[in-house]
């Protein structure tokens, strides 16, 4: 599968990606921001679960790669938690460092939006953010997300209380 956007197509993961899902789950800075787990318990985890997740009906994950160079993967995006009753997903993403503040994920964020939309028949996409994240915040508003709700002191891996808002989008507006 390739979802094609104006910088980058949006592929299913390949042997060559394992290094690209290695660094990301070890990149510190990027956890702090989004809550992840910090260390896996083993390096092949990330591999794991991102392979789990392509043979499931609820999620779509898939490399964010260069348009002019498909093999190079710059991060990923999943739609997860697709309910197709209520026609609703959540959204995550995450670049290796190199690959940020170039538009990439902007880009990237508003081709799975028009193919959930679309292509899925999904009418809102949601994605939870920290609120001290304001480059995450910042992203989403620029892709037409809103602010709809704060959820209070969700525990993040560090085991610190944070406040989450959920972004939406929906489809036509």
């Amino acid at each position: 599968m390739e979802i094609v956007g104006n910088q980058v197509i949006l592929r299913t993961m390949n042997d060559q990606d394992k290094d690209l899902l290695l660094a990301l789950s070890q990149d510190l800075a990027g956890t702090k921001v989004t809550g992840a787990y910090t260390v896996p318990r083993s390096p092949m985890r990330p591999l794991r679960v991102f392979y789990s997740l392509q043979n499931s009906d609820s999620h779509l994950p898939c490399i964010i790669a260069d348009k002019k160079n498909p093999q190079t993967g710059w991060g990923i995006i999943i739609l997860s938690h697709m309910d197709f009753d209520r026609k609703t997903a959540e959204i995550y993403i995450k670049l290796i460092t190199s690959s940020r503040g170039k538009g990439y994920a902007q880009d990237a964020i508003n081709t799975l939006v028009v193919y959930a939309f679309q292509e899925l028949g999904l009418k809102h996409l949601y994605a939870n953010i920290q609120e001290h994240n304001i480059i995450s915040q910042k992203l989403c508003e620029n892709c037409g997300f809103k602010r709809e709700c704060l959820q209070q002191s969700r525990s993040d891996s560090y085991g610190n209380h944070r406040n989450i808002y959920v972004y939406g989008i929906t489809n036509g507006g």
